[in-house]
């Protein structure tokens, strides 16, 4: 097996849901999965599973369904664990750290896609229930139901929990979000993707040691459909999921955009309860 079939039958199996576009300089688009770049030439696995090699000049754009974390090395610079997000008009557009950075793609020696772990699988009578959540549009931060959360376990299947401090704010719309904040409370603004497995894993996380820590934290849910919704396009939201974190004061602290371990989320919301000192 060489080198591309091999990295293109884990890519296919790890990213069947997710489905980029090729565009080839003819005109002929191609949906599938970015593999990366090597040899001067892009690597792409087409959902009929038959690898394409091609050189940029061959290739108008290459669109992510959504961003793809990426090892990428260029002849002046390297970024490690970066997101690709697009290949077009001979350019690599990518997100690093919530900013938006480009590199021209004569310089680019190699990019090495990192898939994420697959999630296990349900049986298939398994019903994954939706979180059980406030209104939309409903500022006032009352819970509809009162129950407390479930258990957060990190062996099993990964669902969506039902918890009693968190009201979701945004389907995708634009909102204010400071006119959502719980005046008095540490407030947690989760750009919910609900297609990755982190978005529902971290949030489960959170949502438990906000339960642990009583009342005086809530998270403020705004679940994004894609990164076309008006949410993320005003607030120029390249990458998801996304956790922001404001103080009793309603003072932004930190945002977490692209690493999400217990310890950083941990750490921030610390710095939230403390003020930002």
């Amino acid at each position: 097996m060489n080198r591309l079939t091999g990295i293109g039958v884990v890519l296919f199996a790890a990213f069947l849901a997710q489905a980029d576009t090729l565009t080839l300089s003819d005109g002929r688009e191609v949906k599938g999965r970015l593999a990366g770049f090597n040899n001067h030439q892009f690597e792409f696995m087409p959902l009929d599973g038959t690898p394409i090699m091609e050189f940029p000049l061959k290739i108008k754009s290459i669109i992510a369904d959504t961003p793809i974390r990426v090892d990428m090395d260029t002849i002046l610079n390297t970024y490690r664990a970066v997101n690709f997000v697009s290949f077009q008009e001979k350019v690599v557009h990518f997100s690093a750290g919530g900013e938006n950075n480009t590199e021209p793609v004569i310089m680019l020696k190699r990019i090495m896609v990192t898939p994420p772990p697959a999630p296990p699988q349900p049986p298939p009578e398994t019903v994954v229930p939706q979180a059980r959540v406030s209104p939309v549009g409903d500022p006032r931060g009352i819970s509809p139901s009162g129950a407390a959360p479930r258990d957060w376990v990190r062996s099993g299947k990964w669902k969506e929990m039902e918890a009693r401090d968190t009201y979701l704010i945004s389907k995708g719309e634009e909102v204010d979000i400071e006119s959502f904040l719980k005046k008095g409370y540490v407030n947690i603004v989760h750009f919910h993707y609900p297609k990755a497995v982190a978005s529902i894993r971290e949030g489960n996380y959170i949502e438990t040691l906000v339960a642990k820590r009583g009342n005086r934290t809530v998270i403020q849910r705004i679940q994004c459909p894609d990164f076309n919704a008006p949410i993320c396009v005003a607030l120029g939201i390249k990458s998801l999921p996304q956790f922001w974190f404001y103080d009793s004061q309603g003072n932004l602290v930190t945002k977490l955009t692209s690493r999400f371990t217990e310890g950083d989320i941990d750490e921030a919301l610390k710095q939230a309860r403390r003020g930002g000192r």
